[in-house]
C-alpha cells in the first residue's frame, strides 16, 4: 500500500495535468487510481464499485479523501459502506467523471483531450491552485492566484497569448 500511496501523492503533486481513460471496469483501487486524476473519461460501458466491504477491509488509495470532496459525505458513505456497482452515467452524475463517450471512441477522445490540454498553457498554477484551495482560507487563497498570476505575466506564454489576443488568433505556447 505504502507504493499505491506514494503513487497518488505524486499523481497528486504532479504539474501537469493527468487524464485518467476509463474502460470496463473500475473496481477498487481503480476507482482510487481514477479521483487521483485530474481529468477522466468513461467509456459509455464503463462501471465502478469500491468493493472493499466485499473484501471484509476498508478503503486505501486516497478513496476515502477524495471521494468525500468530489460526491460528498452522504453519496461517499453510500458508495463505500455498501460496495455497490454504479454506472459511468451515474459517475458522471455524481461528479466522479467529466465526460462520457462511446466505447469505440474512447481512446480517440482521450487523445484529442491529451492534444487540446498540450496546446494550452498555465495548467501546472491552475492545478496547484486548485488542489491548494481546500486548505487554504480565501485570504490566502487569493494570494495564491496573485502570485501565480504575477509569476505567469512574466512567461513568454502570457506574452503570446496576449499577442495572439490582440492579433485575434490562436496562441501558439510553447511553454516559456
Amino acid at each position: 500500500l505504502s507504493r499505491v500511496h506514494a503513487t497518488i501523492e505524486n499523481m497528486r503533486a504532479m504539474p501537469q495535468p493527468i487524464i485518467a481513460s476509463v474502460r470496463g471496469a473500475a473496481a477498487g483501487a481503480g476507482v482510487s487510481l481514477m479521483l487521483a486524476c485530474d481529468l477522466v473519461l468513461a467509456a459509455d460501458d464503463a462501471f465502478f464499485t469500491l468493493a472493499y466491504c466485499h473484501i471484509g477491509t476498508s478503503p486505501d488509495g486516497g478513496s476515502t479523501y477524495a471521494l468525500p470532496r468530489t460526491v460528498g459525505l452522504k453519496k461517499a458513505m453510500e458508495i463505500a459502506l455498501l460496495g455497490d456497482r454504479f454506472t459511468a452515467q451515474d459517475a458522471l452524475d455524481w461528479g466522479m467523471v467529466n465526460r462520457i463517450v462511446p466505447a469505440a471512441d474512447l481512446e480517440a477522445e482521450t487523445d484529442k483531450l491529451a492534444a487540446r490540454l498540450a496546446k494550452a498553457a498555465g495548467h501546472a498554477e491552475a492545478k496547484a491552485l486548485l488542489n491548494a484551495s481546500f486548505h487554504n482560507s480565501l485570504a490566502e487563497q487569493l494570494d495564491a492566484e496573485k502570485a501565480a498570476f504575477i509569476r505567469n505575466t512574466r512567461t513568454g506564454d502570457f506574452y503570446e497569448g496576449v499577442t495572439a489576443f490582440a492579433e485575434k488568433r490562436k496562441p501558439g505556447f510553447t511553454g516559456e
